[in-house]
């Protein structure tokens, strides 16, 4: 985690307003980080569905549907700038496109030290328990000198409904977004942010007191993400 943090500064510091390719004429950089290509029409028949009705479908399981550009950095450097990216919540993958009209595109690879920014949001990879296999993808929402605030998308796949009675009416196949906060120590300890206050509290228990106070005199509502992101910042600065 703390190479997260000290990532942080020169991420947001980092601009977009270059043409696509390798930095430092590292030409095959961007392949390296590819972990694999990503066969759009198998997509679809994973889920028995044609491509029309998978575009169809309501919600998305992309944090941005559309490739944007953004910066790739392995360890302390950029590796790839103005790199065509999306985040995938249903795979949890980051994908890669050459082209905002091409139908072909590759997953990044899934390690601790490869990170990326699409636009203003940075994504880390976190490994569980040392693997890779059964770690994720977070979203820094804020920095600060003890605890980060991460934010973690999970989309699954909701099977559509046919009516079996004229009393029933058919629900279309969806996509459903579940969003959990994490309070991140340096040490790499997750703590997971309910909505109650109370749980709230218990999670920031070294000041409990200040923060229950500060709720409620900020009228700070937790389901609300800037809202988190001010209390965070407040509890670090008490800490």
């Amino acid at each position: 985690m703390k190479k997260h943090s000290l990532l942080l500064a020169f991420l947001i510091s980092s601009t977009m307003l270059f043409a696509q390719d390798p930095v430092g004429g590292l030409e095959t950089s961007l392949q390296k980080l590819q972990s694999k290509k990503i066969d759009i029409e198998q997509r679809y028949a994973s889920f028995d569905i044609s491509k029309e009705e998978f575009e169809s479908m309501k919600g998305s399981p992309y944090a941005n549907e559309s490739f944007i550009k953004g910066n790739i950095y392995q360890g302390k450097e950029l590796a790839n700038k103005n790199v065509l990216l999306r985040y995938n919540a249903f795979a949890d993958e980051i994908e890669i496109s050459k082209s905002k009209d091409s139908e072909e595109y590759s997953a990044l690879i899934k390690d601790p030290d490869v990170y990326v920014k699409i636009f203003q949001d940075i994504y880390v990879f976190v490994p569980y328990k040392g693997s890779k296999e059964k770690g994720g993808y977070f979203n820094i929402v804020t920095e600060g000198n003890q605890f980060d605030l991460y934010k973690k998308a999970i989309v699954t796949y909701k099977e559509p409904y046919f009516a079996e009675t004229s009393y029933q009416s058919d629900r279309p196949a969806e996509w459903v977004e579940t969003i959990t906060y994490y309070l991140v120590g340096k040490d790499g300890s997750f703590y997971e942010l309910p909505t109650r206050r109370s749980k709230v509290l218990d999670v920031m228990k070294k000041k409990k007191k200040e923060v229950k106070k500060y709720i409620k005199e900020q009228n700070i509502n937790l389901d609300e993400e800037q809202d988190l992101a001010e209390l965070v910042t407040y509890f670090n600065s008490i800490l």
